[in-house]
């Protein structure tokens, strides 16, 4: 067999090992006998152990007949080593006996023959210095004369996490982070902790089952710095920053002067109505998305709701589960919003401005009088735009009444 075919090999025998989720050592050994058996080298074993992680990961069967045949024998060998036969590893056997076109009348006989071998096996362990078959009673190694520790009891090692299907979860790799040790110990206090071994790495996963992230935030700032780290939303894994894009926003928030008003922009002279400057829905003069909708006249402009809308949700998409985000005031921002507009000095709303003509701009002539001479301005609009505060004052605080939200007052943002 060439290299590809040694590590496929070995995935094959580990897919019965990884079958039940659980690595017991005894299993642990004969994977290792078996590496050395058919002259494998430890990368090969490595390899093969990415290879079986893979979520699509099936085994597959390879090298001469016999080489093949051999191969289900070792994969039975890996499943009784331990005298159980889990009934998923039994499926796996199955499954590759079907592709060899091997009888049932065969896969019992070689179960017969494996149980002879497991036999021969019993009361043996691997030495940890140089890894020969020593008595499970012996003192020393007969091989290196390493002195042999009594066999500490086990149940065997995870290889596999049970993902929960609803709540947060949040899964990460031991490192040598120095914030590792304490997101191990926030880790551990989840309702749902759970570590398996994947690759010759601790890996540790914490739930939680209800989709409220802010559980989760305490984990999340600790491995802030550590590469290998999941999220899980109800099962379904998401994009690390698609569930904590939120996380360095948050922290300028907790160590501003006024919290709650850096959220509406405030502070940087950039006031908004959704209450979250991700938004990008400033009430400001550039507002761009106040260019949304068209002119039905020169005078009257009826905004794009839904493209409004569409706009809002894109830009929190990666934000969305920030504990300080209010949702339901986006919402009721967006119903207060006049459907149209008519642009005029006294009903608070102005022309955007652009300086060049484009598909959806008007052209726009207007008289205007300075040092008692009149004179025409003419130019391109391709929306509205704020004149002062008063309308966006009047929705805030209409909208905030209806949300019954108190902690912040529509007044306090426009000062």
């Amino acid at each position: 067999m060439n290299d590809n075919d040694v590590v496929q090999y070995l995935a094959n025998v580990l897919a019965v090992a990884r079958s039940d989720d659980v690595l017991g050592p005894q299993e642990e050994a004969a994977i290792e006998q078996v590496r050395t058996d058919i002259g494998a080298k430890k990368k090969d074993l490595k390899d093969a152990q990415k290879l079986a992680e893979r979520e699509d990961s099936q085994p597959v069967p390879v090298g001469r007949y016999s080489e093949r045949i051999r191969n289900l024998e070792d994969m039975v060998f890996i499943a009784l080593v331990d005298r159980e036969l889990d009934p998923s590893e039994k499926q796996t056997i199955l499954g590759f006996a079907k592709q060899l076109e091997v009888t049932q009348d065969q896969v019992k006989r070689i179960v017969a023959e494996t149980k002879d071998r497991c036999r021969t096996k019993q009361g043996q362990m691997p030495c940890p210095g140089c890894g020969a078959s020593v008595a499970a009673t012996a003192k020393f190694c007969p091989e290196c004369g390493r002195a042999i520790a009594p066999a500490p009891a086990c149940q065997g090692t995870k290889v596999a996490f049970d993902y929960p299907t609803r709540g947060i979860a949040i899964e990460f790799a031991e490192s040598t982070a120095a914030s590792f040790d304490s997101a191990l110990e926030v880790a551990r206090s989840s309702p749902g902790f759970q570590e398996c071994e994947r690759s010759r790495k601790r890996w540790f996963l914490a739930s939680w089952l209800e989709a409220n992230v802010s559980a989760a935030i305490p984990l999340a700032e600790h491995l802030k710095g550590i590469r290998n780290r999941k999220a899980y939303m109800n099962g379904k894994e998401l994009a690390w920053d698609e569930v904590f894009g939120f996380l360095s926003c948050m922290r300028q928030r907790q160590t501003a002067y006024r919290p709650v008003l850096y959220c509406f922009g405030t502070d940087e002279k950039q006031p908004n109505l959704c209450g979250c400057r991700q938004a990008n829905m400033e009430w400001t003069g550039w507002a761009r998305w106040l260019s949304y909708g068209r002119f039905t006249r020169g005078d009257r402009f009826v905004l794009d709701k839904q493209r409004i809308r569409h706009e809002l949700n894109s830009n929190i998409h990666t934000f969305r589960f920030c504990p300080y985000m209010r949702h339901s005031l986006m919402e009721a921002i967006l119903e207060l919003l006049p459907a149209e507009v008519t642009v005029s000095q006294r009903h608070g709303w102005g022309y955007k401005e652009t300086y060049e003509q484009t598909p959806d701009s008007i052209k726009v002539v207007q008289k205007e009088r300075e040092g008692g001479y009149t004179y025409k301005r003419e130019f391109y609009a391709d929306g509205i735009t704020p004149v002062g505060f008063q309308v966006g004052y009047d929705i805030l605080r209409k909208a905030l009444k209806k949300c019954g939200i108190a902690d912040v007052d529509a007044k306090s943002v426009f000062s």
